[in-house]
């Protein structure tokens, strides 16, 4: 239970009470838990998709919930989505890109990168049926978080300078990846039905695809390139998710 409890305070700005002398262990083990906090903001995304479809139209409240997601992350992923474009798109070599990536301040790459994943997320969120909205809500910040804790299990860690990433890397086992994936079998196959296996291997093998190009620009992923990830997956599960197919 700690450490779920310090994986929704990295991951997420909920207040929730957690000691505040956190050691290393208990930071860098808290991988397995990433798709339990997906499972809680996705829970807090159909809340509010809830209370506003009785006073706002459709889109309105579409806007509002990509916005909301950005406050319960406190825009964590995001950043670092700027930040690994700004690198990647940079046209410098591998060690200059690792730098552009470090420096705090967002470059016109990354500025348009953010634009484009919200852009993409209105738009696919306003594309799913309001029978399947809620489904497409609850799961694709698990699959987002899910991605993430693939990435780092499967990934070397890029950064010569250690960071918090490099913690997580340092003490990532393979097990976890299967901790992680458990929540998503169980909410996944009983919510989308034989949907659930052509999605969940399309996730697998584009995040899969996203780490294995940017390890080989970087030589590996840092922190900012796993909110990436997670901000790609979550583009493209709505994405998937809002694909109109009739059998």
């Amino acid at each position: 239970m700690k450490r779920l409890l310090i994986a929704i305070t990295f991951l997420t700005r909920l207040p929730i009470p957690v000691s505040k002398e956190i050691s290393q262990k208990d930071m860098a083990r808290i991988t397995p838990f990433f798709t339990l906090v997906g499972v809680i903001i996705g829970c807090l995304l159909i809340l509010i998709n809830y209370a506003l479809s009785f006073i706002f139209p459709n889109f309105a409240v579409n806007t509002i919930i990509v916005i909301s997601l950005f406050a319960i992350t406190g825009g964590l992923h995001l950043d670092g989505l700027m930040d690994t474009f700004d690198g990647l798109l940079s046209g410098k070599n591998q060690v200059r890109k690792l730098e552009i990536m470090r420096d705090s301040r967002v470059g016109a790459m990354g500025v348009a990168s953010a634009i484009c994943i919200f852009a993409s997320k209105l738009a696919f969120l306003n594309a799913l049926s309001l029978s399947d909205k809620v489904n497409a809500l609850l799961l694709f910040p698990i699959f987002g978080r899910w991605s993430m804790v693939f990435a780092i299990s499967f990934f070397p860690y890029a950064n010569a300078k250690p960071g918090l990433g490099s913690l997580f890397v340092e003490h990532a086992r393979k097990s976890y990846v299967f901790w992680a994936t458990i929540p998503v079998i169980i909410l996944a196959i009983p919510l989308l039905l034989w949907k659930a296996f052509p999605v969940l291997i399309v996730i697998f093998l584009f995040t899969w695809l996203i780490g294995r190009s940017i390890s080989k620009k970087l030589g590996g992923l840092t922190g900012d390139t796993y909110g990436a990830i997670c901000e790609i997956i979550e583009t493209l599960s709505l994405a998937i998710l809002s694909i109109k197919i009739n059998l």
